[in-house]
């Protein structure tokens, strides 16, 4: 079966499923002062899938397990592309799931089996990616850290690095979004991608792609009545990530107005027009004084811990928005004549 309109891709999922099992995982025990347990849960197993990834997978009880982890990873070995179809994504992800565990402890009926076909069984968490081609990994990171410093989200403000991965509204339980270069991903030490899958064309896709990452939460899911991914089509992936993305604000409006400046303590405008003319104030200023002077600015999104390169030339500058408004990558060809796409 073909996943139509395959230029999006459900990354990571976490899901209740129906299916009889006797499933022996282990267990994570909560134990205070005098040795009594105060909590015990059931840990996830581990289970591997194609090239060394692996789901996690636990009982919740003899008729329903959980499941978390990345489905088109472990089919297929990697998630530089994958597919929106939710339902038949999870359907095959679970067909070659018993495969690998039919002698340890999964009992699923053909009433079950159904279910998870149809999609009747609920989700808590769901990752959706997108991912635009830019002239090369100079430009993707450059995009990145444009975006860190110009780029706000309603109501979740402007961006937070945690590393290299550029996060708006992370740690929030309805949803967050994150940009990443993926040839940094699986380029990084820590990175678990195949050797075997190294080839000239998975590393030349990956240096140019510029992904955007919308992780969708259980409250999210839930007020949306998308915690059932019967209610899925294959445009629900695409109209959610778009959504949050054409609500991303990328005026790049550093300068503030002659009223807002002519309002200001003479210090604080006076450290405002240096910054605005490149200066690193975090160099020149006392301690006390840069973080005084950094968060009463911020409460104009101005953050002068991000010192200006105003020497660069305008025309190495990406365009943010034009980015954005071009058509995102589909999966090449080549991709499935090699056998790379799970969801086909």
């Amino acid at each position: 079966m073909i996943c139509l309109e395959i230029i999006l891709m459900i990354d990571w999922v976490t899901a209740k499923l129906p299916c009889n099992n006797n499933i022996r995982s282990g267990c994570v025990a909560k134990l205070d002062a005098d040795g009594n347990v105060e909590w015990l849960t059931q840990s996830f197993m581990s289970v591997e899938g194609s090239h060394e990834s692996s789901v996690g997978i636990k009982s919740l009880t003899p008729s329903t397990i959980q499941i978390s982890g990345n489905p088109a990873k472990w089919l297929q070995g990697h998630n530089l592309f994958g597919t929106n179809d939710l339902k038949t994504l999870m359907a095959k992800f679970f067909s070659r799931l018993y495969e690998a565990m039919a002698n340890e402890g999964l009992n699923p009926t053909i009433e079950q089996c159904e279910a998870i076909e149809k999609g009747v069984y609920t989700v808590s968490r769901i990752d959706i990616n997108e991912t635009w081609f830019l002239k090369n990994q100079a430009d993707v990171k450059a995009w990145i850290r444009a975006a860190g410093s110009k780029v706000s989200m309603p109501h979740r403000g402007k961006g937070v690095f945690s590393g290299d991965t550029l996060y708006w509204g992370k740690g929030s339980k309805y949803y967050f979004l994150k940009c990443y270069s993926k040839g940094d991903e699986i380029n990084s030490k820590k990175s678990n991608f195949p050797s075997e899958l190294r080839t000239p064309q998975m590393l030349e896709y990956a240096d140019k792609a510029l992904r955007l990452e919308l992780v969708l939460c259980s409250k999210a899911l839930r007020e949306w009545h998308l915690n059932v991914p019967c209610n899925w089509t294959l445009e629900t992936p695409k109209m959610l990530l778009l959504q949050v993305v054409r609500s991303l604000d990328m005026s790049n409006n550093f300068k503030l107005s002659s009223t807002v400046t002519d309002g200001m303590a003479t210090g604080l405008r006076l450290a405002y027009f240096a910054w605005l003319s490149g200066i690193d104030l975090r160099a020149e200023l006392p301690k006390n004084t840069f973080y005084r002077y950094r968060r009463k600015l911020k409460e104009h999104d101005i953050d002068i811990a991000l010192v200006r390169d105003i020497d660069k030339p305008a025309d190495n500058v990406i365009p943010l928005i034009r980015v954005l408004e071009a058509e995102p990558v589909g999966i090449p060809d080549w991709a499935f004549d090699q056998g790379l796409v799970a969801c086909a």
